[in-house]
């Protein structure tokens, strides 16, 4: 599959899925300046607010020589008799575990790595990565690999024709490649959307037929290179005058108390204490990250991305999760740090959206605001005057939109959550497709505050067009709604000019609805029967 990358080193396989006043101001596109100075604390072992990874002895020891153990060219091979007896301890010790991890491991050639970790070959093409506690890390044969988090449950499944991805808390996202470039996904149990290549009045679009929570609409990215990749770039539904974009970047004369009217929503008791909203606004740009965070949860809530991390919330996870797991129990067992294995780190508790933090955010999205303004007079220079290349500063902040499982600098495997928050450590070099972010907030179970973890590109394309689909989404309400439920009167100068719909492919009809129902059967059967390709037919 295009974009999949499986890696294999040191014992270690990890698996990257193929994402008022100033009515007459034009703000200028300049990049986000690097004055956001706020730095997560470095965590510690004894904090509250970061997990202590857990390391476990070896539940093995390795036969001497003499008694059959290590081959002698190889010394990371161990003989037959060296495998067995290594072996017979591990599946020992894994009698006392739940889930996959009660299995035996298969017979076959054991290698001992540095860390502890051991890689069994065994029959029909089999290939396990062990963990020194005896948790099983991953399983590959004949180009299929699922990844396991230490408690047992899939993090991972990788097929010829299809990529899974659950987050910590089991939810599910699929990706499979389609017949003439297309690409479908599906995020949860009800929502995805199917891609596609486009060509409109000589440019290349990529337009994806969206089902969100039963609705469906369209929206249009346009291409361009960055970093040696081809990029998809979200185009805006309209573009505004540019008084409008000031009124919206400049401070208002005086604040605006603005009631949301979340108070009933489920999505919005889940997030309670991690997305406060504030009671008072002091400009458009600040009412418009209130805005970006709270669609961002409630589009990740109603896909299910949510359910079971909070009491009450959305029910059970939906989708199955193997025939020896299950997500019922997933709460009580994903601060188990004794299973964990050493190789997973998880925040024992939310770190939350702060006032500071959703500052920084309101200054981006000013950025944001001139970046637009500034692309809506030069529409076929759109991409890069809005698009990625504008926002990789060292500092910018990227709000998680979708679930990602990702890996620390440190090979720590950990999940990330819609609205998380990063930010990026540094400008990675031309030509690399992966950046280091630290975690600034994440909610419970995720990848803690102050970890640094590394993401392709991709991701933080896909983070940056839910930016700019929220953010275009936002400026067409608090436009219908200047004057109303507290918020100021726009100058006319800002809101005589009608928006100007931007040319972009007309939308196309598909069937998404039936192309996600066959593609979540083929994942259910996908997950479903890795137990099968593991243990069965074992000699």
């Amino acid at each position: 599959m295009s974009g999949a990358e499986v890696r294999t080193s040191n014992g270690v396989t990890t698996y990257t899925p193929r994402p008022s006043t100033g009515a007459n101001y034009t703000p200028s596109a300049r990049p986000a300046p690097a004055s956001n100075s706020f730095t997560p604390r470095t965590p510690s072992p004894s904090s509250p607010a970061v997990a202590s990874v857990h390391t476990s002895h070896p539940v093995y020891s390795i036969p001497a020589p003499a008694t059959g153990g290590r081959s002698g060219a190889e010394n990371s091979k161990l003989t037959a008799e060296g495998s067995q007896s290594v072996l017979h301890q591990v599946n020992t010790a894994r009698g006392g575990l739940t889930g996959v991890n009660q299995r035996s491991i298969p017979p076959g050639q054991v290698a001992v790595h540095p860390n502890g970790r051991l890689t069994v070959t065994a029959a029909n093409g089999r290939n396990f990565d062990v963990r020194p506690n005896g948790t099983l890390a991953s399983v590959s044969a004949h180009g299929q690999v699922a990844i396991f988090r230490g408690d047992g449950r899939l993090a991972s499944v990788h097929t010829p024709t299809m990529d899974i991805a659950r987050g910590p808390l089991g939810h599910r996202m699929v990706i499979s490649e389609r017949p003439g470039g297309g690409r479908l996904v599906s995020v949860g149990a009800r929502n995805g959307y199917y891609e596609h290549p486009v060509a409109y009045n000589g440019h290349n679009y990529v337009q994806r037929s969206y089902l969100h929570d039963g609705h469906s609409f369209t929206r249009s990215y346009a291409q361009y290179q960055y970093h040696g990749a081809t990029r998809s770039n979200y185009v805006p539904a309209a573009t505004y005058a540019p008084a409008f974009y000031g009124w919206a970047y400049y401070p208002w004369e005086n604040a605006a108390a603005y009631m949301w009217g979340w108070a009933s929503s489920s999505w919005f008791a889940c997030n309670s204490g991690y997305f406060d909203p504030s009671g008072a606004y002091q400009s458009g740009a600040n009412w418009l990250t209130d805005y970006y965070l709270g669609q961002t949860l409630a589009n990740a809530y109603d896909a299910g991305a949510q359910a079971g991390s909070c009491p009450g919330g959305g029910g059970p996870v939906s989708g199955s999760q193997t025939a020896d797991t299950t997500s019922a129990n997933a709460q009580a067992q994903i601060i188990d740090f004794d299973q964990a294995g050493g190789d997973e780190a998880y925040a024992p508790a939310d770190t939350p959206i702060t006032p500071e933090i959703k500052q920084m955010i309101a200054e981006e999205v000013k950025q944001q605001l001139a970046f637009e303004n500034a692309a809506a007079a030069r529409p076929n220079d759109a991409p890069m005057l809005d698009g990625l290349p504008q926002v990789m500063v060292a500092g910018h902040l990227f709000v998680v939109g979708l679930s990602l499982n990702v890996s620390s600098t440190e090979g720590q495997l950990c999940g990330l959550s819609a609205g998380d928050v990063i930010k990026l450590a540094a400008v990675p070099p031309d030509g690399d497709v992966t950046a280091d972010l630290t975690v600034v907030s994440s909610r419970k179970a995720d990848c803690p505050a102050g970890l640094t973890v590394v993401l392709p590109l991709d991701d933080l394309q896909e983070m940056q067009n839910n930016f700019r689909a929220q953010l275009d989404s936002g400026l067409k309400t608090l436009r219908d709604q200047q004057g109303q439920n507290g918020l100021p009167v726009a100058p006319q100068s800002a809101i005589t000019p009608p928006p100007m719909p931007v040319d972009q492919p007309p939308a196309e009809s598909e069937d998404v609805q039936s192309m996600l129902d066959e593609q979540r059967q083929q994942a259910d059967q996908a997950e479903s029967s890795v137990t099968e390709m593991a243990f069965n037919n074992q000699q």
